[in-house]
């Protein structure tokens, strides 16, 4: 394969559990993307605000056998384009910081997830006061305290190679996920 396998990719896909409906944000040229399908032999969607990588994404995923589970969409994770609760996973690997308004994707992240979904978000630990360049940045503190905003709960994390990777459960009610249904 021309795309390296990280950590922390392994880390993730270690925590896919039963998940089949899974929604990659940021999928870029599909590093994950293929991994996720060669593992779950189920399609995997990616979404990214560019098609830049999107050639490469199916290319690699059709070298790797997955092709036909690879769907990449444009999009943009404050607006889906998806009905509530058709995912069972949402991953972010290294593109929250790159969302301006983070409290909007993940609230549209929680929409989309089933009740009792995961969402697992992977990202460069800034430590307070610290920088990442121009992308926007968060601490744990800050990265935990959004999931919470956004109606997550039981936010497990680890450092990993120097990063973070976070996972949290969907929290809605059942009751109050169907009466929201669009």
């Amino acid at each position: 394969m021309t795309t390296k396998v990280t950590e922390i990719d392994h880390r993730i896909v270690s925590r896919l559990g039963d998940a089949r409906a899974i929604l990659d944000v940021g999928c870029g040229d599909g590093r994950l993307t293929w991994l996720l399908a060669q593992e779950t032999n189920c399609e995997i969607i990616g979404i990214d605000l560019s098609r830049s990588g999107f050639r490469k994404a199916k290319r690699i995923a059709h070298q790797a056998g997955v092709g036909h589970l690879v769907r990449c969409l444009k999009g943009d994770v404050c607006h889906l384009n998806f009905p509530n609760g058709q995912f069972d996973l949402v991953i972010l690997s290294y593109s929250l910081h790159h969302i301006e308004d983070s409290p909007a994707a993940l609230r549209e992240i929680h929409r989309v997830l089933r009740p009792g979904g995961t969402i697992i978000i992977s990202e460069h630990e800034v430590k307070e006061g610290g920088t990442l360049g121009d992308c926007y940045q968060f601490t744990l503190a800050e990265l935990m305290k959004s999931l919470d905003g956004a109606g997550f709960a039981d936010t497990r994390w680890e450092r990993v190679d120097g990063d973070i990777l976070l996972s949290a459960i969907n929290k809605i009610r059942e009751e109050a996920w169907t009466s929201n249904r669009v």
